[in-house]
């Protein structure tokens, strides 16, 4: 019962995350690629970086997938990637005002750095929310009003 509800979490979880990263420009993986995250925050991240792609280049066969496209790198643990996505779903807050997500998928991490005894929530359209975030929501009684930005 409970692996096959974690699995549904994760169903939904990859399909937000493919919906966001349509939104912000990023594509998935296509079927039959593999994809490998990259940290690359220091000089000692950049030599284990390249020691392992030349490693890849010393067997013909990984150096046949990393030519033909389908063993791919990405970055991972970026400081600069990963302040933008805290920037993305920080709730902005002028003023005072009410809360207001911007872009990007709001966690129920997110949800409980909330004020208490807050009412609404301003979201725009790209906004999406994780289950367990709605289900925060709802139990504090918040509403979430979405703005047509």
């Amino acid at each position: 019962m409970v692996e096959e509800l974690r699995g549904v979490i994760r169903e939904l979880l990859a399909e937000e995350l493919a919906k966001v990263r349509a939104e912000i420009g990023g594509k998935p993986a296509a079927p039959g690629v593999h994809e490998e995250a990259v940290t690359i925050a220091s000089d000692q991240d950049l030599e284990t970086f390249v020691k392992r792609l030349m490693a890849l280049a010393s067997d013909p066969k990984a150096r046949g997938e990393i030519e033909a496209g389908r063993h791919r790198f990405r970055l991972s643990g970026n400081t600069q990637a990963a302040e933008s996505a805290a920037a993305r779903t920080a709730p902005s807050q002028a003023g005072g005002a009410t809360p207001h997500f911007d872009r990007g998928v709001v966690t129920e991490r997110d949800v409980g750095k909330l004020p208490p005894g807050l009412t609404t929530v301003r979201v725009s359209k790209r906004v999406r929310f994780t289950p367990l975030a709605k289900d925060e929501l709802r139990r504090r009684g918040v509403t979430i009003e979405r703005t047509s930005s």
